[in-house]
C-alpha cells in the first residue's frame, strides 16, 4: 500500500514506475487496461476490451446508472424515430428559397420595363445576382474539396468515418476557413453591395446557397448550414413571424456551460 501511495503521489514524491514494468502491467491479462467495467466499455472502441467481473459483489451503482440510461436512451430514440417517420419526405423549404426567388423575379420585372432607367436598375440587380451565384458555386466546390481532403486525412488517422475522425479543433479550423470565404464575397464585386446592401447580400447569399445545394444534390447537404446557419435561421424565423432579436451578451447569459 505504501508503494502504491508513493507512486500515486509521484508529483510530490518524485517516484515513477519504470516504463518496462508499466508496459508489462498494461499488457497483463489480469491487471491490464483491456479489463473494464460494463458501464465504461465502448462498443466502437478499437482496443480489445474485456468485462471486469465483480464476482460475488452486489451490482455497482454505475452499472445500475448505465442500465437505466440505456433504457431511457432507447425509449427516446424510438420516440424520435417514430416522429421523423411520420414526417413527409424531404422537400425543399419554400421559406428559405423565397428571398432569392423574389430578388430574381423583381430583377426580371424591371428588365422588362419600357422605361430605360428602370431597365438599368434591373440590369444592375441581375448582374449582382449573377455575381452571388458565381461566388456561391465557387465556395460550394471549395467546401466539397475541403471535405474530400479531410476525408483522406481522417480515414488515414482512424480508418473510420472520414471527417469526424479529425480532432474538433481541426474540423472547426477547416469549416471556419470556408465560412470566412463564403461571407467575404462576392470578392471584388463592390457593385453587388451597392445595389443590394450588405445585409441583403448576406440574405441572398444564404438563400441561394440553400437553393444551389438542393438543386445539385436533391435532399441537400451540410454545405449551406456550415457556411450560413445563422442567416438561414433568421430567414426562417422572419417567415414565421417569430423573430425576436437579442444582443450577443444576453445570448451568452442564456448559454449552458459545463462546470
Amino acid at each position: 500500500m505504501s508503494s502504491f501511495c508513493t507512486v500515486l503521489d509521484g508529483a510530490k514524491t518524485g517516484k515513477t514506475i519504470l516504463q518496462g514494468r508499466y508496459r508489462q502491467d498494461c499488457n497483463s491479462k489480469q491487471y491490464g487496461t483491456q479489463f473494464m467495467p460494463p458501464w465504461k466499455m465502448e462498443p466502437d472502441h478499437h482496443i480489445l476490451q474485456y468485462p471486469l467481473s465483480r464476482g460475488d459483489l452486489p451490482p455497482f451503482v454505475m452499472d445500475l446508472f448505465r442500465e437505466t440510461m440505456e433504457s431511457i436512451k432507447n425509449e427516446y430514440l424510438q420516440r424520435i424515430a417514430d416522429h421523423f417517420v411520420a414526417l413527409p419526405a424531404k422537400i425543399k423549404d419554400a421559406d428559405l428559397v423565397a428571398p432569392w426567388q423574389g430578388a430574381e423575379a423583381r430583377a426580371q420585372e424591371m428588365l422588362s420595363s419600357p422605361e430605360p432607367h428602370v431597365r438599368a436598375v434591373g440590369q444592375a440587380q441581375n448582374n449582382a445576382l449573377e455575381a452571388i451565384k458565381t461566388h456561391v458555386a465557387r465556395v460550394s466546390e471549395l467546401y466539397a474539396d475541403t471535405m474530400r481532403k479531410a476525408a483522406v486525412v481522417g480515414a488515414a488517422a482512424g480508418g473510420g468515418a472520414a471527417f469526424t475522425q479529425l480532432s474538433i479543433e481541426s474540423r472547426q479550423d477547416k469549416l471556419r476557413a470556408v465560412s470566412r470565404e463564403f461571407v467575404g464575397g462576392p470578392p471584388g464585386e463592390r457593385k453587388t453591395f451597392v445595389v443590394f446592401g450588405q445585409e441583403e447580400v448576406a440574405r441572398l447569399r444564404a438563400s441561394y446557397a440553400y437553393l444551389y445545394d438542393w438543386t445539385h444534390k436533391p435532399g441537400g447537404t451540410r454545405f449551406p448550414w456550415s457556411v450560413a446557419m445563422r442567416e438561414l435561421g433568421a430567414i426562417k424565423l422572419r417567415a414565421r413571424n417569430d423573430f425576436k432579436p437579442i444582443s450577443q451578451d444576453f445570448y451568452e447569459n442564456m448559454s449552458m456551460r459545463k462546470l
